[in-house]
């Protein structure tokens, strides 16, 4: 019996020695889209501009972003290295509905 307890005792603390068993590697996570949208933001747009504040104005579906002067902050429009605004694609505007058919 003491022998048993004795071996029970020693098998239990050799088991606290044990390495752990690493985790699987986890799967390499897909870009968000906004992710995504700043990368194609970054690959477009001319150097000197903040993309850190550029968001899209409802107005023109264009970026536009801070510039932080001396004296007052603006709104700049995005541009690319040729000087073109950066838009981003126009959402698609729903059909109106068909008018139904009269018989005659």
């Amino acid at each position: 019996m003491k022998f048993t307890a004795a071996a029970l005792a020693g098998l239990l603390l050799l088991s606290a020695c044990a390495a752990p068993v690493p985790p699987a590697p986890a799967a390499p996570a897909l870009p968000s889209p906004e992710q995504q949208i700043q990368d194609q933001l970054v690959a477009m747009a001319a150097p000197n501009q903040n993309l850190a504040t550029a968001r899209v104005r409802d107005d023109d579906n264009c970026f536009w972003f801070s510039y932080v002067g001396p004296v007052e902050t603006t709104e700049l429009p995005l541009l690319t290295r040729q000087g073109r605004h950066i838009c981003a694609p126009k959402p698609a505007e729903a059909e109106a509905p068909a008018e139904p058919e009269t018989a005659a």
